[in-house]
């Protein structure tokens, strides 16, 4: 599978799949989250296309806040980060939220009853790692790991890694390649264009 079908399916695991075991406080809030998503992926009035945009606000309201996207965004532009002003930076968090949203977005809503038993949970505080197993309907089976820190009492997802494949460290090869034949602005042009038609879907 390559690189970018690993990405995909990545996010679409880490939002759809309802979990089946107890883990640590970190596992409890990431299963909390995914449940009420589930629960509302399943709710007969909000089916069908006509119900679509209902749907990924009550999702986007329920899952988005268990998601750092500051740190997903510092971490996915790298080096190039520290040299962006802080506008840039705001700008930079809220394109990159909407790509992920926008790309995903309907994978998320093809859940097919995928499952999740949660595993060991690493503590290096303030971050965590949740490491959980996903088996499909086909009794196949992948590993997928949540990179979390702690915000108060709060833990937020920053990477979610399967099978070796981290979501960020994709997409900081991929800007790190942009940014070595386009000016940042360019790439932000171009990071717009990409949101907007993959947000057509």
């Amino acid at each position: 599978m390559t690189r970018a079908k690993w990405a995909s399916l990545l996010l679409c695991l880490a939002l759809c799949v309802p979990a089946a075991a107890r883990g640590g406080e970190a596992s409890d809030q990431i299963r909390g989250t995914i449940d009420r998503g589930i629960a509302i992926l399943m709710r007969a009035e909000l089916q069908g296309d006509a119900k679509k945009q209902e749907r990924r606000a009550l999702l986007r309201k329920e899952i988005y806040p268990r998601f750092n996207f500051e740190e997903m965004s510092r971490r996915a532009l790298g080096v190039n980060w520290r040299t962006r002003t802080p506008q840039e930076r705001q700008e930079f968090i809220a394109v990159f939220q909407e790509l992920l949203e926008n790309s995903y977005a309907s994978k998320i809503e093809g859940y097919k009853g995928e499952k999740v038993v949660f595993g060991k949970e690493v503590l290096d505080l303030p971050y965590a790692e949740v490491r959980s197993m996903i088996v499909t309907t086909k009794g196949e089976e992948y590993s997928v790991n949540y990179r979390v820190l702690k915000e108060g009492s709060e833990w937020r997802i920053y990477d979610i890694v399967i099978e070796g494949v981290s979501l960020v460290n994709n997409y900081r090869s991929q800007f790190t390649d942009m940014l070595s034949r386009y000016s940042f602005d360019e790439m932000m042009v171009r990071l717009r264009k990409t949101a907007k038609s993959s947000g057509s879907g």
